[in-house]
């Protein structure tokens, strides 16, 4: 074991750790140190390093707990750590993660903030090559940046005309054009993300975190400075859950239902899937019989997974609690639920 290693040497040479273990295994040294840190803080967290040695969650998941423990005071992570792994073993990594950013915003909302200043300073454009002739560059930027930049390459690359190009090849050109400085032919219309917030943390009364659509939770603060200079709309929530409440009833779902829809399930309700719900169909999981275009039976599914439900053997339903429940072809079922966005009233 890693840290059995390094326990074994001499205390003049742990400085340089890395340089012992990165020959044996063949990695480099910055890699070795990588390694060395994450052995370490995996033995400090007893219960993340338990459950990951027993096979209950892997490798990726332990690391992103860890990340999301390290802005905690120690006796906050302990706690911490004890609630987001037995969620991350019968949750996705993205559910997890999610789940838990939300735990911390609640239990201390200043480490938030402080992990969001701390990310926000590591900002930076990074180039790796690829094979034959391809690069990949990566911008690191505010959620709520990265959310305009996207929507506004996404409006652009839908609008120019048909051609042999795919939607992801044409966002990619549109994506060089504009940072060469090239002219672009610009849509109609403002780029848009939604956020979603209650109404006290709006107004500086809760630190409550807001739910930016197709990310996650954002720190009051941040999500205040956002929802200054944006549209805002009010959505009822059932007091007892603090989900979404229902709306009016036609085929075509109307902006309303879309919004409603999008704020309870900001997600394609397949098992695992992230697709932001803006970017899926709005889907009958009963099939239309003229009466049926409800919050009810409305569901959020990307492309790919509404022709699974249309087209193969795998079937869903969607239950009185909000849940939406997947049954595969031999016969295991998955339930996916709705998200809060807001707290359920204290009564």
């Amino acid at each position: 074991m890693l840290v059995d290693y390094l326990a074994g040497l001499d205390s003049r040479d742990r400085e340089f750790a890395e340089n012992f273990i990165a020959p044996v295994l063949k990695v480099s040294p910055v890699k070795g140190a990588r390694l060395i840190d994450r052995a370490t803080e995996l033995v400090e967290h007893r219960v993340v390093f338990k459950a990951m040695a027993e096979g209950r969650i892997d490798e990726g998941k332990s690391l992103m707990i860890l990340d999301l423990l390290r802005t905690l005071p120690i006796a906050q992570a302990l706690v911490v750590e004890k609630v987001l792994v037995p969620h991350a073993e019968t949750n996705t990594y993205s559910a997890t993660r999610q789940y838990g950013v939300r735990y911390i915003h609640r239990i201390d909302p200043e480490a938030a903030e402080r992990r969001h200043k701390a990310k926000h300073k590591a900002r930076l454009v990074e180039k790796f090559n690829l094979e034959d002739g391809m690069s990949s560059l990566r911008l690191t930027m505010t959620a709520h940046d990265a959310a305009l930049s996207y929507d506004r390459i996404d409006r652009i690359a839908k609008a120019l005309p048909k051609d042999r190009r795919t939607l992801d090849q044409k966002r990619s050109d549109v994506a060089k054009d504009l940072l060469h400085g090239k002219e672009t032919a610009a849509p109609q219309g403002q780029t848009m993300v939604y956020l979603t917030m209650p109404v006290t943390s709006a107004l500086g009364l809760t630190d409550e975190p807001g739910m930016l659509n197709g990310y996650g939770p954002l720190p009051a603060p941040l999500a205040r400075d956002i929802a200054a200079g944006g549209i805002w709309k009010r959505i009822l929530t059932d007091p007892k859950t603090g989900m979404a409440e229902e709306i009016s009833n036609i085929y075509r779902p109307t902006d309303k239902q879309r919004e409603l829809i999008a704020a309870r399930y900001p997600t394609c309700t397949a098992i695992g899937c992230r697709q932001p719900a803006h970017r899926c169909d709005l889907d009958h999981c009963c099939p239309y019989n003229g009466t049926n275009t409800t919050i009810k039976n409305l569901r959020p599914k990307c492309r790919r997974h509404h022709r699974m439900k249309t087209h193969t053997n795998w079937s869903c339903e969607n239950r009185d609690d909000g849940s939406h429940a997947w049954t595969t072809p031999r016969g295991h079922t998955y339930e996916t639920a709705p998200e809060p966005i807001a707290e359920p009233a204290p009564f």
